[in-house]
């Protein structure tokens, strides 16, 4: 399997606050990863690396095997915050990115509305949705970028509980019937195992991966897999890594 995104070696500062210290990661095709970390262990900042925004202080950023340093429009990003334009209508918000690309076409937001159960919703505006159904308004902008890696910086960290879950399945339907190439930024370790074929385990700032986890479970992945002793291990495992505490 080729890699979409290959991160080595990679340092950055901020005057001297060191943030990120020699990470490699990478995401291969059509393969979901997730990062989990302490607050503050630079899982933004590395967003922001990946997307451009930033210019690390050293090491390698590849997307399709392409130098990505310092360059934007590679990556369909999806905030912590749905992020919509008030005054937009949901399916001008889908659109915006592609919009922005000149391949603006409403045709396909009321497509992908119609397949996500947001069909009614189109002429709708962000105050009149729910914060599910705002967040699934914000993947599909970040879905139909065109871009084959999509990051997703703590989607679900604002919604409660039952949302959270009926989120985590409507995820995996979308992305097991589209297999785009995700790098998923949590806190919650269940959340990361449940979605991921790999999970990369951060330390505390300056951020280096303690440890790279694959993840055994199959797919398409049951939501009952959390009662696996297996699944209780692993997730153990990385609390016993993220906490310090002895395993």
């Amino acid at each position: 399997m080729s890699d979409t995104l290959r991160v080595a070696g990679l340092d950055h500062s901020f005057g001297d606050l060191q943030v990120l210290k020699n990470l490699d990661i990478s995401v291969g095709d059509g393969e979901f990863v997730s990062i989990v970390g302490p607050s503050g262990s630079g899982k933004s900042t590395l967003f922001h690396l990946i997307g451009g925004l930033l210019t690390p202080t050293a090491g390698t950023i590849e997307i399709n095997g392409v130098n990505a340093v310092g360059r934007r429009g590679l990556i369909g990003y999806m905030p912590q915050q749905p992020a919509l334009m008030p005054w937009r209508t949901i399916e001008a918000n889908v659109v915006l990115a592609r919009e922005i690309a000149g391949k603006a076409d409403k045709s396909l937001a009321r497509e992908w509305l119609a397949r996500v159960g947001l069909e009614g919703f189109a002429r709708s505006y962000p105050h009149q949705l729910s914060g599910g159904m705002q967040q699934r308004v914000a993947f599909l902008r970040a879905l139909i970028s065109d871009q084959e890696l999509l990051c997703l910086d703590e989607p679900f960290s604002a919604l409660d509980a039952m949302t959270r879950s009926e989120m985590h399945r409507w995820l995996l339907d979308i992305w097991e019937a589209n297999r785009r190439s995700v790098l998923f930024v949590t806190h919650n370790i269940e959340e990361a195992l449940l979605l991921s074929d790999t999970v990369y385990a951060f330390s505390h700032r300056p951020a280096t991966v303690l440890e790279k986890i694959i993840v055994p479970f199959d797919r398409p992945r049951r939501a009952d897999v959390v009662d696996d002793p297996d699944f209780v291990k692993l997730r153990r495992r990385l609390t016993d890594l993220l906490t310090g505490s002895p395993s």
